[in-house]
């Protein structure tokens, strides 16, 4: 993805732009067929199997691009921060030695403004300064210009090295979405055989067996993380007087990781939905928002929120789809992620997670967006769009209402995806997405 974290241009792109092209054209190379075109002799639970490695792997996938994604975010801010400090470091020595190569001319040349008025001892001080610059004006073997000069050198190579670590960075988020575009492709035409009803029950017994292994994983992860705590917890007294603060470790656990299996299909779209070719990139009569961040921006609330199962509540990818847990994740500008990053296919149907209202609008991070005020009560960001299905209206659970896309500040095509539950603070959407998608 090319560094539009904090703002920052300094990717080069026409080399990022070669590494994407080069691998798309090696993919579009290679014969597009379906790879379980000939299953004939394996059984249903076989190629049920086989959909559930291939959405496992993709997961992976997605959550080692979000990884990389927000170290770009870390690097993009780091880079910034060391620029203005190069920037401050040079006009700071800059500044000493134009004062001091100005002081010499001037005492030398009989200029004015060469005696210091404070009396002898100031002259005799800046006389003696003086000789030293008569030497060899601006390599002045003095603490002050010696130390200005040392953290400019640093600065300066501070700053290199983050861009070598930014160019080395974006070739391997380009390479990473290019390996996790072309497992989508295969995810697809696996995900054929789940028009079979044989194939299909089979995936679902699949489906509810890697749940229920997960839920146990989960569970041991928790308990562990518990009792590590009370460990702690016991331990810390012991090491002072008083009570003290016991830092307990973030216990990796599956519900912070990329699920071991997909859920089933989303509903099927509306016969009459157009396809993506046939939408105009924006409504003429859908509102537009210039601003930078979606209305409203509060900040990741830290209760957990409850996981929507089942009932009306349907995916918002209505096709291959993969993701990790990215909640939290540093953002430009100070911000954190308030969502999840579901990777898909250019086009991709998105639909509308319950009935409700949507409203189309445009801003600047999220390029085409969608605000879906839920007849749950729980408002929905959908940002990234290709472009809209229709314009804002009332809509049913199962409606397609856009198409995956890389717009605004994202060059990935995905959907990022928000709850805020009573139109509030967001909250981690990634448990209620992965019990359904």
């Amino acid at each position: 993805m090319q560094p539009q974290h904090s703002g920052i241009r300094n990717r080069p792109t026409s080399l990022v732009v070669r590494i994407v092209v080069g691998v798309a054209l090696v993919v579009a190379m290679l014969p597009q067929r379906d790879v379980l075109a000939d299953h004939s002799n394996l059984t249903s639970d076989q190629v049920a199997a086989e959909i559930v490695r291939s959405q496992i792997k993709a997961d992976e996938l997605a959550q080692r691009w979000a990884e990389a994604e927000s170290r770009g975010e870390e690097i993009a801010v780091e880079i910034n921060t060391a620029t203005a400090e190069l920037a401050a470091a040079t006009a700071a020595y800059a500044g000493i030695r134009d004062d001091l190569v100005s002081i010499a001319i001037d005492s030398f040349t009989g200029g004015t403004g060469s005696a210091l008025p404070f009396g002898d001892v100031a002259d005799q001080l800046q006389t003696e300064v003086l000789r030293g610059i008569a030497l060899d004006v601006g390599e002045i073997d003095l603490d002050e210009v010696d130390a200005l000069r040392t953290d400019l050198d640093e600065k300066n190579s501070r700053l290199a090295s983050l861009q070598a670590q930014n160019l080395r960075h974006s070739e391997q988020l380009a390479a990473n979405q290019a390996e996790l575009d072309a497992q989508l492709v295969q995810l697809e035409q696996l995900r054929v055989h789940l028009k079979d009803e044989e194939v299909r029950r089979a995936y679902e017994a699949e489906l509810a067996r890697q749940r229920k292994v997960q839920a146990a994983q989960r569970a041991e992860a928790e308990a562990a993380a518990a009792r590590a705590a009370a460990v702690a917890a016991a331990a810390a007294p012991a090491k002072g007087s008083g009570v003290q603060a016991v830092a307990v470790p973030r216990v990796a656990t599956p519900a912070s990781q990329p699920a071991a299996a997909p859920a089933p299909l989303p509903a099927a779209s509306p016969a009459a939905a157009a396809t993506p070719a046939q939408q105009p990139s924006a409504p003429a009569d859908a509102p537009v928002d210039d601003s930078s961040d979606p209305d409203p921006a509060p900040a990741p609330a830290p209760a957990p929120v409850a996981v929507a199962r089942g009932g009306n509540w349907v995916c918002p990818v209505a096709g291959p789809t993969a993701f990790g847990d990215s909640w939290g994740a540093p953002r430009s500008g100070g911000r954190s992620h308030q969502g999840v990053d579901m990777m898909s296919p250019h086009g991709t149907p998105l639909v509308a997670v319950v009935s409700g209202s949507v409203t189309m609008k445009t801003n600047t991070l999220g390029g085409n967006t969608i605000w879906l005020n839920g007849s749950d009560g729980a408002r929905y960001y959908y940002a990234h769009l290709s472009s809209w299905e229709g314009s804002s209206r009332s809509v049913s659970a199962g409606e397609v209402i856009g198409y995956v896309g890389a717009t605004g500040n994202t060059s990935a095509n995905h959907l990022h995806f928000e709850i805020h539950p009573g139109g509030g603070a967001a909250v981690n959407p990634y448990p209620t997405v992965r019990a359904n998608c």
